[in-house]
């Protein structure tokens, strides 16, 4: 292209290239270290620029190209890398000032038009040279006495070497969040201490952001983010110390559409907050996704990860099960987080699903490993990880948003469902744990994952990647004698319930499984002792109504059903919800050993942190069809799961509430 013929000039060759792919960035007050505005600015860097492109570490972007088209693709054409690269071999001449492009405008201070509103925080914050500090909010009331909509909205860092990130969201009249917190001073907000509980999700509308590569929100004519009225803002900023202290009063700057727009645009996310990365794992998954309630159009995708992350994919999973890859990021980089504004925006229909799939590198091979010795959750600091698959929906202006997020929350919660036996084989397995998949899968509150194996139980690292109990929100046995797990296996099992607050739900023959562990009977209540009365008519009497699911029976009622007797079961450590009536029982039954009159059918019990359900109804496989079977363990795996409450305080036999 370049040769004896003619030599590349920075006026008529290079500027143009800068002017359209770097000047956004390599401008005064922009995230960039150095100017590329004029000749003089860019003379200097004329090798280092031809390495970056010839590299492709610059300009940053890494959308795989075999997935997606992107409006805002900043990857160089090998013709600009060709020009970049011929106009530095050739000592990179100037040429002549009148090639020049007409110099591209840039409001002072802003990357947007000047803003008809800005936002600042309310006073200077004092950044110290060391230490950590905690997430900065502040409450700002938006003033607005009608319903504003937002076309242009940049979120301006003041003292950019110590930002992290800085968020503006809004908050609507009527919500709870944050309400106990003073407006117009900074707070910390208080933190959920229940560490089995997913915080990831948005607290509210996201209207803009800041981090490094992060670029303003700027929407086409006729499209706008609402604010409504009466609105006020929470303004979030994460300030990171660097060895030296820092002053910074960063601010926000809004441009209202001229008038109602057709399309609200919305900023919303798939994400994952419940992982732990093990120490050294070179390449751990994580899933998440969200599903549309309402027809809408996907128009923009940005994956957020911190210093671990490795890959990134979004795709979307069409109600009739086709997929489609749109986005795959092969090589994160945290140190730029991109938005990638589809070229053409991708009409979802209602219950569509986008899908993201993430890998992490906690290995020491990886440089922005802060402690590959360490295992690694959610959290805030660059040290802890995220996993947030944002996007940017459009819709109607005048469609509610419940509508959208009616099939999103809530987050569908994952049970492992154990069916293996040893000893004796129950006939009811199969289509009992067939039974609560499907019931999840039409209630849409959790995925079943059905194993005839014990080798899920363990939080050790498996082969391909396969789910441990770290993947699972709770875990139901079906099961029967002394299943093969080894003593660490034993040792994660009760931790994951007790220490890690997750759910266990045993189905009757549960209480005939590792009957010789006393850390099992413990955890899930008691042991089998025979059946006296083999199946029968039971006379069940309903000792706790209150209890998810138990209202549904009479007081007393009658189901053809097995019913253990229990050994090694106080009723001081548990809260018997359904009992046999045993002024209807042959007591005199050589096989009953119980003198108290107590045979307890279902029971509920914290074990630490976590829940615990079990009943000893469901051996016969027609009872899995009948609807008041399915409701009981329905509501059982909800509460365990941490989706419903319940008061589970032990109480006598007989007392009713």
């Amino acid at each position: 292209m370049f040769g004896a013929a003619r030599t590349a000039t920075f006026s008529k060759d290079v500027a143009p290239i800068l002017q359209k792919h770097c000047q956004a960035c390599h401008r005064p007050g922009e995230a960039a270290p150095f100017s590329l505005l004029t000749y003089q600015q860019a003379r200097p860097w004329a090798r280092a620029m031809k390495e970056a492109v010839l590299l492709r570490k610059m300009p940053p972007w890494f959308a795989d190209p075999h997935y997606g088209k992107f409006a805002n693709d900043r990857s160089l054409p090998q013709r600009d890398v060709d020009t970049l690269a011929a106009w530095a071999d050739a000592g990179a001449p100037e040429g002549d000032a009148k090639d020049l492009p007409p110099a591209t405008g840039y409001a002072e201070g802003w990357s947007i038009p000047k803003p008809d509103v800005v936002f600042q925080f309310p006073r200077a914050f004092q950044i110290p040279a060391a230490g950590t500090i905690e997430y900065q909010k502040v409450i700002v009331p938006s003033g607005f006495t009608e319903d504003k909509w937002v076309q242009f909205a940049e979120a301006r860092p003041d003292d950019r070497a110590h930002i992290h990130h800085m968020i503006l969201y809004v908050r609507e009249p009527g919500s709870h969040w944050l309400r106990s917190e003073p407006a117009g001073v900074f707070f910390v907000a208080p933190k959920v201490t229940d560490d089995s509980t997913d915080t990831s999700a948005l607290p509210s509308d996201f209207l803009v952001g800041y981090a490094p590569g992060q670029p303003p929100e700027i929407l086409q004519p006729g499209e706008g983010k609402l604010v409504k009225a009466g609105s006020d803002f929470v303004m979030e900023i994460h300030y990171t110390t660097n060895g030296k202290p820092g002053t910074d009063r960063s601010k926000f700057g809004l441009v209202f559409a001229k008038q109602r727009p057709r399309t609200r645009v919305l900023t919303l996310s798939a994400t994952n907050g419940k992982f732990k990365i093990p120490p050294g794992d070179p390449n751990y998954r994580v899933d998440a996704e969200f599903e549309a309630g309402a027809n809408v159009t996907l128009a923009s995708l940005h994956p957020h990860m911190h210093g671990r992350g490795k890959d990134f994919e979004y795709r979307i999973v069409y109600p009739t099960g086709e997929t489609q890859t749109i986005l795959r990021v092969p090589r994160y980089d945290w140190h730029w987080q991109l938005w990638y504004h589809l070229a053409a925006p991708i009409a979802l229909p209602k219950g569509a699903r986008i899908a993201c799939t993430a890998h992490f590198d906690n290995s020491p091979n990886n440089p922005d490993n802060a402690d590959p010795t360490k295992e690694v959750t959610w959290g805030d600091q660059s040290w802890d990880e995220m996993m947030v698959g944002f996007f940017n929906l459009e819709f109607p202006a005048d469609m509610p948003v419940e509508q959208i997020l009616q099939h999103a929350a809530p987050v569908r919660k994952k049970l492992l469902a154990i069916g293996e036996e040893k000893g004796y084989r129950h006939e009811a397995v199969s289509h009992a744990l067939a039974t609560i998949e499907r019931l999840g899968r039409e209630s849409g509150l959790w995925q079943t994952t059905i194993r005839t194996d014990t080798e899920a139980l363990t939080k050790k690292k498996l082969e391909y990647n396969a789910p441990n109990l770290d993947n699972f929100d709770a875990v139901l046995f079906y099961t029967g004698g002394n299943l093969e797990m080894d003593d660490q296996q034993k040792a994660d099992f009760l931790s994951f319930v007790h220490d890690d607050g997750k759910g266990f739900i045993g189905v009757h023959s549960a209480t005939i499984t590792f009957t010789n562990w006393p850390g099992y009977g413990e955890m899930i209540g008691g042991h089998f002792d025979e059946h006296p009365w083999g199946t029968f008519d039971a006379p069940i009497m309903v000792e706790d109504p209150a209890f998810p699911g138990m209202s549904q029976w009479p007081g007393s009622f009658v189901l053809r059903d097995e019913i253990y007797q229990l050994r090694n079961y106080a009723r001081d450590k548990l809260r018997v919800l359904l009992r046999l009536d045993a002024d209807k029982l042959d007591l005199a039954n050589k096989n009953v050993h119980r003198t108290d009159r107590d045979f307890a059918v279902a029971w509920a019990k914290m074990y630490g942190k976590g829940r615990v359900f079990y009943s000893t109804l469901g051996h016969p496989v027609e009872n899995w069809d009948r609807r008041d079977v399915q409701t009981m363990y329905i509501e059982a795996i909800k509460w365990a799961m941490k989706l419903e409450d319940a008061d589970v305080t032990p109480r006598p036999l007989g007392r009713q509430p």
